[in-house]
């Protein structure tokens, strides 16, 4: 027997044409590659916007610190309002009603103040001010005393008594508004809520001279006491600052504030006084 030889395979060209496509056709990849590569574009698509809000989360701060600031102000100043008010204090004498009527006098005097607030956006700002105004005056009393022998004739009798204290302060909270005018000038405007507290003197007794057959008085001396209450009012003024460079400069200060406390009297009673008024002044103006 003839053993048969196996016949060896070989491709033929067509077949080998074929092969050669597939090799050179694009092999799928995996979902997973396919996702990263998606990821890769978003992330680099998104990149811009992320730098965009980056630089705005650096920027807003500094463009918001440009925008602040802060002041402060020292004054010396006029109050150039003047007060008046009365008190009357009632008493027994010769088992008698006797009472007096004490007039109160407030003149003008100096007012010492002083100020600081922050500036904020769009020229509007917030701030404190404190002024203190103190000055002496005499009052007037008018008495009527009854006598010592007979019922209903009373004795008027007058006089004075001097140096009697008047202090005042008030703190004023502000809100202001700043209108550069110039390079070197700068107004505000301004106003709010103020508190006052008044200390003031008042006569709560009197003591007197007569002699036989007393018919006449003359008033010998004035007991007086410290009498303070608190109460809250309001104010508005304006102030111009001229600078002579970008901290440092002078300023005009021109305020009205208002306000009446009830100060505790003589027994029970209550004596109200009228508070503040016009303050037009000058001094420091500082600016950060």
């Amino acid at each position: 027997m003839t053993p048969r030889t196996h016949a060896s395979f070989r491709p033929s060209a067509s077949d080998r044409a074929f092969a050669a496509s597939l090799d050179d056709a694009p092999s799928p990849r995996p979902d997973a590659e396919a996702r990263r590569e998606a990821e890769g574009h978003r992330r680099s698509a998104a990149a811009p916007f992320t730098a965009a809000a980056l630089a705005g989360a650096l920027l807003l701060p500094a463009a918001a610190g440009a925008q602040t600031g802060g002041w402060v102000s020292f004054n010396g100043a006029t109050q150039a309002t003047a007060t008046t008010f009365t008190d009357n204090v009632g008493f027994i004498e010769f088992h008698e009603d006797a009472d007096f009527d004490a007039d109160y006098a407030v003149g003008t005097g100096a007012v010492f103040d002083g100020g600081a607030g922050v500036r904020l956006a769009n020229g509007i700002g917030f701030g404190v001010a404190v002024s203190r105004f103190e000055r002496l005056d005499p009052v007037s009393l008018d008495a009527r005393i009854p006598h010592p022998f007979f019922f209903g004739r009373p004795r008027s009798l007058s006089g004075s008594e001097p140096d009697l204290t008047r202090l005042e302060t008030a703190v004023h909270v502000e809100v202001r508004w700043f209108e550069s005018v110039s390079d070197t000038v700068e107004l505000a405007v301004f106003g709010g809520p103020t508190l006052f507290n008044v200390r003031q003197d008042l006569v709560t007794a009197i003591g007197y001279d007569h002699a036989y057959p007393y018919d006449a008085a003359s008033l010998a001396s004035a007991t007086t006491e410290a009498a303070s209450a608190s109460a809250i009012g309001f104010h508005a003024g304006a102030d111009v600052g001229f600078f002579f460079s970008e901290t440092v400069g002078v300023g005009a200060l021109i305020r009205y504030s208002g306000g009446s406390v009830d100060l505790p009297g003589e027994g029970e009673s209550m004596v109200p006084v009228d508070t503040g008024g016009f303050h037009v002044g000058g001094g420091l103006r500082l600016r950060f």
